[in-house]
């Protein structure tokens, strides 16, 4: 039976401004031996740095994609810097059976590879569900992080609660089998051209390939009944210790799905200023307006 679909080399051929060699890495997946082939897709540039690493993990519909204009500026500073796309995005390989999709199985992937990968002096740089996720590992093994850089992100429905344009988006991909990614990406980011829009539908050429578009928000920690919460319940009293060196959070003064109230409450137990700073003209994928922030955001973190 298959579990996963490939999405072939020549859907990327267009794409341009982000041509770093793609790496691929198997056996990431715990939940069972039948997804020993399942590959995941990152990007691992300047691997003799000394200055420290930057894992950026992507959020939803994104792929690694998304870091293009932070990338070339954390690389000008020395950092090593790896991107993954998460499964079901980008170039990682695209499950097409439900039972994939728990919280769990996405988090232990993440631990794995940053384990697989043997990541130290790490500093994760996180987006949406890249928060969500990302923000419950470090306390797994602190020793292994410097800190975190989190745009616009959830962790749970607990502390921050979720915003009700945030509930009605994560119904609407519940109940779209086929989210045009890039029409969503035109109408929420004014500042792309076709080509860029073109490069987030990419990995996706048809709706076969899109599962992880409908079920990733489908596993969002809402409830106590929800698998994922109660690590996530356990990340925000973790965080309340604030024992992390530098850990950033960066909201915009435009995103409807996690306005920027509530960014300012997570800042009170993650950031280590506990401010929350603020891209005045972005929306919710604020990575994409990095050109114009990233040269201070990377040495705010030096300077750390």
């Amino acid at each position: 039976m298959q579990l996963f679909k490939r999405t072939p080399q020549e859907a990327f051929q267009n794409i341009e401004s982000f041509d770093y060699k793609t790496h691929y890495t198997a056996n990431l997946v715990n939940t069972s031996s039948e997804y020993k082939d399942f590959r995941i897709a990152y990007i691992d540039e300047n691997t003799q740095s000394k200055n420290g690493t930057l894992l950026f993990i992507h959020g939803h519909p994104t792929w690694s994609y998304l870091w293009r204009h932070l990338i070339p500026i954390a690389l000008k500073q020395d950092y090593r810097v790896l991107a993954i796309d998460l499964p079901g995005f980008g170039k990682s390989d695209k499950p097409i059976r439900e039972d994939f999709f728990t919280f769990k199985n996405f988090r232990d992937i993440l631990l794995n590879f940053i384990d697989q990968m043997n990541l130290k002096n790490l500093t994760l740089v996180l987006h949406e569900w890249g928060g969500t996720l990302g923000l419950t590992l470090p306390m797994e093994d602190p020793d292994k992080y410097l800190g975190v850089i989190c745009f616009n992100s959830y962790m749970n429905n607990n502390l921050v609660k979720l915003d009700s344009n945030y509930l009605n988006w994560i119904e609407t991909n519940i109940t779209n089998d086929d989210l045009n990614v890039r029409a969503l990406m035109a109408r929420t980011n004014r500042i792309l051209k076709l080509s860029e829009c073109n490069a987030y539908e990419a990995p996706f050429p048809d709706k076969s390939y899109k599962l992880a578009l409908k079920k990733l928000p489908s596993i969002f920690p809402v409830s106590k009944e929800t698998e994922g919460y109660e690590i996530s319940l356990k990340a925000e009293e973790w965080w309340k210790q604030n024992i992390t060196t530098k850990c950033m959070l960066i909201g915009s003064a435009k995103d409807p799905i996690i306005p920027l109230e509530k960014m300012k409450i997570l800042s009170q137990i993650i950031a280590t200023d506990e401010v929350t700073h603020v891209i005045n003209n972005a929306g919710h994928f604020v990575p994409e307006w990095g050109m114009e922030f990233g040269e201070e955001l990377f040495r705010q973190l030096k300077d750390g």
